[in-house]
């Protein structure tokens, strides 16, 4: 089979499928669950859409397995189908396409991001291996919309482990001047892993002619490309793409001038797109490669000067060998004005740093950033802000990081955050998967620092966070996690509140050998309610005893209540800082709340 594909190629221009994904999900009601079950749940509106691009002139069919790998299925609870749905993917294409029909099977990227680095090289290529065993009734292997170098290098392992042809397309490797570094990086692992042909996809039709070209000068392969429809535009709710079948079809000429040997459609293209397409190219021979075209030379990232001024964050963690850090909460209750006005109290109290949560459970508050920029602005306090990522995409994330260092803020915690269900608007919000947890935001941290955003583009004034974390009990999975947390870059720990001398106690020996800042919590309890509703376990990660909360039970008045648990808390904070090397002090609740809280913190700071 190998031999008659190459017979195929360098002949005349062969016309590839269109989209799959996009036509199937807007034909078939599936929300939001992998469109590649389809195979199995509505065979025949796949094995339709197939013979829809036969008809309209595709001579190769690409399957519907772009993501049906056991990782994606997985998620979507369907791991133990990700053989049926491979092995149906690739007899509904072949009985479509008939006889005379090319079948390639398309198998995407694992779409890791952050976590690639929790997959070791030898798990990668077992998830592309059990797939790619799936698909060997196709007559080729294309793998598309790759971008990272080591998903393609297992992937390619596992497709050539098959004895199939395989193709190999690059995907959005995103711009500036590290592009090209990138591809030539994915064609050297294409050209070693033995290939037949390299090409690109999912690119906006403008953009596919530069990529394949580049491409064509830097292969002596047969070249592949297909593109999307234009960019996705939302009309009245319903999803369109600017390019029409006529003009989608126009570009095509371009890339076949390029000396591309195979053109397709991928994003938003349908087969009356093809049929444009294959009455435009159809038949014409594959064009001789014209000269190299110039590019760009690539630019490094930025790479952070010596001699700039140190992080002040890092700096006080080094020198002071104890420190007070109290949460401000950022209420959207109170002005920010009136915000700075009871931090003030704190900060003459002699607290070292604020650090301002964000949205904790799950409740709107004030931008936690910009909190802790004024509130460092305006008390010459160092200030830090936690950053959950269950609630701001991938792009959000990078601009946020970048604007809080445009701000003047040098420190953060990095947490996963209380899901939008938890809180008020729960039946509104929705969580974002992007970045999964606080263990990949410390990676993005971590990559922003190097003077890069996650897909390798350079960035100026490279973010040089001083990170932290957070940890609840001292369990040996959380223990481990948090390992994996200062592999990932954090400098210090924040703990959830701790209620008992011996609660401290076990988490400190707990974390002890590693090489951490560990600030263990306190959270002051002010009223018999709130103790119960802790003791309740309703917050998650934070434990308190039946012991503690019975404490409450002899007073009557809150006023008592209140006062019972502001000198309890006195207490604890001074047992603590007489062994720790600092404090995470969380403000009660109530109305003199910043006055608690400077009361505690200047008990601290009698005993030291």
């Amino acid at each position: 089979m190998q031999s008659n594909i190459a017979k195929a190629f360098g002949r005349t221009v062969l016309i590839g499928s269109g989209a799959i994904g996009t036509c199937l999900r807007g034909t078939v009601g599936i929300g939001d669950e992998p469109v590649e079950l389809l195979n199995l749940r509505s065979p025949e509106t796949v094995k339709n859409l197939h013979a829809a691009y036969r008809d309209a002139g595709s001579q190769i069919l690409v399957t519907n397995t772009f993501a049906a790998n056991a990782l994606v299925l997985g998620e979507a609870g369907a791991a133990d189908r990700c053989d049926d749905v491979n092995r149906a993917g690739v007899a509904l294409a072949r009985e479509a396409g008939g006889p005379e029909g090319l079948v390639w099977a398309s198998v995407g990227p694992l779409g890791l991001g952050l976590r690639l680095e929790d997959y070791p090289d030898a798990a990668l290529e077992e998830i592309y291996r059990r797939q790619c065993l799936a698909l060997t009734e196709a007559d080729a292997l294309l793998l598309e919309t790759f971008a990272e170098p080591r998903e393609a290098k297992a992937a390619m392992a596992a497709a050539a482990a098959t004895g199939l042809p395989v193709i190999f397309q690059i995907g959005n490797t995103g711009g500036g001047g590290q592009r090209w570094e990138r591809v030539d990086r994915l064609l050297d692992e294409a050209h070693r892993a033995g290939v037949i042909a390299v090409g690109t996809n999912c690119h906006h039709p403008n953009e596919i002619v530069r990529v394949a070209s580049y491409i064509a000068a830097h292969t002596n392969l047969p070249v592949t490309a297909s593109a999307n429809a234009g960019h996705p535009q939302i009309e009245r709710g319903a999803i369109t793409y600017e390019y029409s079948p006529e003009a989608f079809a126009s570009f095509a000429l371009e890339l076949a001038a390029a000396g591309v040997a195979v053109i397709g459609g991928c994003c938003g293209t349908t087969p009356e797109h093809i049929r444009k397409l294959s009455e435009a190219l159809g038949g014409r021979p594959v064009a001789a490669r014209p000269q190299p075209a110039v590019f760009a030379e690539p630019v490094g990232p930025a790479v952070r000067q010596a001699g700039e001024a140190a992080n002040p964050i890092r700096s006080l963690l080094a020198q002071k060998p104890f420190i007070i850090s109290v949460e401000i909460r950022a209420e959207r209750t109170r002005s920010l004005e009136e915000i700075v006005q009871g931090a003030e109290v704190v900060a003459q109290a002699g607290a070292d740093m604020f650090d301002v949560p964000d949205n904790p459970g799950a409740t709107v508050g004030r931008d936690a950033m910009v909190t802790a920029a004024r509130l460092q602005s305006a008390l010459d306090v160092p200030s830090i802000f936690h950053l959950g990522v269950t609630q701001s995409n991938l792009m959000r994330l990078h601009s946020s990081l970048i604007g809080g260092w445009d701000l003047g803020v040098r420190g953060l915690i990095a947490v996963t955050g209380d899901a939008p269900s938890m809180g008020h608007l729960g039946s509104l919000a929705h969580r974002v998967m992007d970045v999964r947890s606080s263990v990949e935001l410390l990676r993005l941290i971590r990559s922003l620092r190097e003077g890069k955003i996650i897909n390798g583009e350079g960035l100026a004034d490279p973010p040089d966070f001083c990170a932290g974390c957070a940890i609840a009990r001292p369990i040996p999975a959380q223990i481990k996690w948090l390992k994996t947390k200062i592999d990932a870059g954090a400098e210090f720990v924040f703990s959830q509140p701790v209620f008992a001398l011996d609660d401290f106690h076990r988490l400190r020996d707990a974390l002890a050998g590693l090489q951490i800042r560990f600030f263990p919590g306190i959270m002051p309890l002010t009223s018999r309610r709130n103790a119960a509703f802790l003791a309740g376990g309703r917050i998650p990660g934070i434990v308190v005893s039946s012991e503690v909360a019975a404490g409450f039970e002899r007073y009557e008045s809150p006023e008592d209540q209140r006062r019972f648990g502001l000198d309890r808390a006195c207490e604890l904070a001074a047992g603590i800082a007489a062994e720790a090397s600092g404090l995470y002090l969380i403000m009660p609740f109530g109305k003199s709340c910043y006055e608690d809280a400077a009361r505690i913190v200047r008990e601290v700071r009698k005993g030291k």
